[in-house]
């Protein structure tokens, strides 16, 4: 029974979409509350949840945004750019 459970826990890792593990713990846990607050309707790993954060930008609390940049999902100079047009 239990090579039976490891072997569908492999099969699941294998055929789940990367993306859907791509954020790091910091990412999760800094943008957890804007997340909810602006885009939970979006799976997570999405491209729409990409784009419905992008859009969210300047209402995003400033550890989420410091997060996404670290994480390389926006880059600095695009926040410069979001802060400079508001």
């Amino acid at each position: 029974m239990r090579f039976g459970l490891l072997f569908g826990l492999l099969t699941l890792t294998i055929f789940v979409p990367s993306s859907a593990f791509a954020y790091s713990e910091q990412v999760r846990n800094a943008c957890k509350n804007d997340y909810l607050a602006h885009c939970n309707t979006h799976e997570v790993g999405s491209e729409s949840l990409r784009q419905c954060m992008r859009n969210a930008g300047p209402k995003l609390e400033p550890t989420c945004v410091n997060a996404l940049v670290a994480a390389g999902e926006v880059s600095a100079a695009e926040v410069a750019k979001k802060r400079a047009s508001k």
